[in-house]
């Protein structure tokens, strides 16, 4: 289990790095965030229990994003 949340966590900083390239100068707006869909995929796949992952996955990217 523990290997899902971390995959899963990977996941979404991957994505959600992928979706702050796209975002639109100054800021950090974005119409289409990826990120969102790959947690939904993993919690439709693997269940509610991979939620710290998407948790873990969001802090890295906001905590990243300068």
């Amino acid at each position: 289990m523990a290997a899902r949340i971390v995959a899963l966590a990977v996941c979404y900083y991957l994505a959600g790095q992928l979706g702050l390239l796209l975002a639109i100068p100054p800021g950090y707006a974005t119409a289409f965030w990826p990120a969102a869909g790959i947690a939904l995929a993993g919690l439709l796949l693997c269940g509610y229990r991979v939620w710290p992952g998407v948790m873990l996955g969001s802090f890295l990217v906001n905590i990243t994003t300068q």
